[in-house]
């Protein structure tokens, strides 16, 4: 492979020590505990690496359904800091909601694992980390890939796909949107033909999020200042009237 437990490792450190400098700026949380939560998904990574391909043993199991875990709660993360480019006032309106659904979306997730086969049947095979024989961390194309012993509740990661994608487009964080979009599933998708492995490379080129959160004028950029549904938000579909004069 051309990724290795070290690079990994050093992603990790280096995104830990920017989540870091974010916070001594005075970033609020959703900025720097997003970035240092994304991380590390690599440190995690690099542990792997340590048993990959060894799929008799329970680490390996262990380290790879930890990393379900961790995709399971990035709706949170994902929303979190897709919440920090829109209107101030409506990201106080709609924050609960927005973590309900990705609530949600976290359980449906963590239900794909559960051995409930006879009532849900199997995951699809060919789709990202399903198996019918075992759960693994193997070596992909390039990267590691992961093999999980899933339910065919959640086909496809519908429920998290719309909680990291639609939901922040809903509430107007469309720019966060398709950045998310284009340096994580896209580029994964350009680089390796193995769905399983995907959702590593995933995590992996996630960390550009890193650029755009040190980088104050990408930052400014993803923000927006105006969108259809904040009306409706706001509660204020119908301009005022206007003042009568004498």
């Amino acid at each position: 492979m051309c990724w290795s437990g070290e690079a990994s490792a050093a992603i990790a450190i280096g995104g830990l020590t920017s989540a870091y400098f974010l916070k001594k700026r005075g970033m609020p949380r959703e900025i720097y505990m997003p970035t240092a939560y994304f991380v590390l998904m690599e440190g995690l990574q690099a542990v792997t690496y340590i048993v990959v391909d060894e799929c008799g043993l329970q680490s390996n199991v262990f380290l790879t359904r930890l990393a379900m875990l961790h995709i399971a709660f990035q709706p949170f993360f994902i929303n979190m800091l897709g919440m920090e480019f829109i209107d101030k006032e409506v990201k106080q309106k709609i924050k609960k909601y927005v973590y309900t659904i990705c609530a949600f979306a976290t359980l449906f997730c963590v239900m794909r694992m559960m051995p409930w086969y006879e009532t849900l049947g199997r995951c699809e095979l060919g789709t990202p980390m399903c198996s019918h024989v075992r759960t693994c961390a193997y070596s992909g194309e390039w990267h590691i890939g992961w093999h999980v012993l899933m339910n065919g509740f959640n086909e496809h990661w519908k429920w998290y796909l719309f909680a990291a994608f639609l939901v922040p487009i809903l509430y107007g964080s469309w720019k966060w949107s398709l950045y998310h979009l284009v340096v994580g599933p896209l580029a994964a998708a350009f680089t390796t033909s193995d769905v399983s492995e995907r959702p590593a490379v995933w995590c992996l080129f996630s960390t550009m999020i890193i650029a755009l959160l040190v980088n104050t004028r990408l930052r400014n950029y993803i923000n927006v200042k105006k969108w259809f549904t904040w009306k409706y938000i706001k509660g204020d579909r119908h301009p005022p009237p206007e003042k009568q004069t004498s």
